[in-house]
């Protein structure tokens, strides 16, 4: 018994050492962009440790690592804590009522299909079912494609797609007319088309407000510089655009981030989605199997003069991600 009782101190105290070490080590990402990394695993690591601290008080009664292994997980939540806590605290600041002074109010879905996911018919349900105005879709694949238009353009008759890498099948539906800027990162030429994209849409309101959408899909955090080389597009992208702009989609990277943190704020961003936890629903482990979302990847910023009445995730649709949905207004009232 008592060399069982070891064993299991053992590993307890070697698990409570490494996932506090991770956390501090997190905390420091903005020092080493490798350490940030592990920003992205915060609803794991707090989890892990409030789970060890307990199981290190139980197990460890009576021995003189008790104190100091409970002393270094609580610096490990600590360290979570302020990455965490201002992210958790800022889904619950309130947002203003709809407006009743005329402006429109305009409601957008961002959306990852999922490749694997081929019912469109159970995800044009949900979108009419939500009714949002500009619905913005990544994962947009030749077989989406082929099926996806023909449900919403009687009602979503305004369209743009981009074709190419795994990140660049991205796509624009809407109600509303639109121009598609013309900025070289979008094509429908497979032969042309690169690995990631964006489409940088311009509306203008039968009011004559104007507003601008910036829809895109980042690649994994890892390699480092291939998504810095994505953010800093993206913030070139968008340097010239003078109106009111929402940016959606699927950044691959968690607000929890310094590098994601840093991309908003060189671009001028406000993030609106806090706490949205979007990803996975599935994961591939023999087939396809169920899953909790533990990351919130899907996000959407704005900038400039934008006021978001209410931010949320919607209905599955058999993606490997959840809908999010947000109702915003521009301008002031005409």
């Amino acid at each position: 018994m008592l060399m069982l009782l070891g064993f299991v101190r053992l590993v307890l105290g070697v698990a409570a050492l490494g996932l506090a070490a991770a956390a501090i080590a997190a905390w420091f990402g903005f020092l080493v962009p490798l350490f940030d990394l592990l920003n992205h695993f915060q609803v794991l690591l707090v989890a892990g440790l409030l789970a060890l601290l307990v199981a290190v008080l139980v197990v460890f009664i009576g021995s003189s690592w008790r104190w100091p292994l409970a002393g270094w997980l609580a610096l490990g939540l600590l360290a979570c804590g302020l990455t965490v806590v201002p992210e958790t605290l800022a889904a619950f600041a309130p947002r203003p009522p709809l407006p009743h002074d005329g402006r429109p109010v305009i409601k957008l879905m961002t959306h990852n299909l999922f490749g694997l996911n081929y019912d469109m018919g159970r995800v044009a349900r949900v979108i009419a079912a939500e009714n949002p105005d500009i619905v913005v879709l990544q994962e947009y694949f030749p077989e989406q494609r082929d099926n996806l238009p023909a449900l919403l353009t009687p009602t979503y008759p305004h369209l743009a797609y981009c074709v190419g890498g795994k990140r660049a099948n991205i796509a624009i539906f809407s109600k509303l007319p639109f121009e598609q800027a013309q900025d070289g990162a979008c094509t429908q030429d497979p032969r042309l088309a690169g690995r990631t994209a964006h489409i940088l849409a311009n509306f203008t309101l039968a009011g004559g407000q104007q507003f601008a959408v910036l829809t895109t899909h980042f690649d994994w955090p890892v390699p480092i510089e291939r998504q810095r080389e994505q953010r800093d597009a993206i913030v070139a992208a968008i340097k010239d655009v003078h109106v009111p702009l929402v940016v959606a989609g699927d950044f691959n990277s968690t607000p929890w981030s310094y590098a994601q943190r840093d991309f908003a704020a060189a671009a001028g961003l406000t993030r609106q989605t806090h706490g949205l936890l979007t990803w996975p629903l599935k994961v591939t482990f023999k087939g396809l199997s169920p899953a909790l979302p533990l990351l919130p990847l899907d996000q959407v910023m704005t900038r400039g003069d934008v006021t978001v009445y209410d931010v949320r995730t919607g209905p599955r649709t058999g993606s490997d991600h959840l809908p999010v949905l947000a109702t915003f207004s521009v301008g002031s009232a005409p």
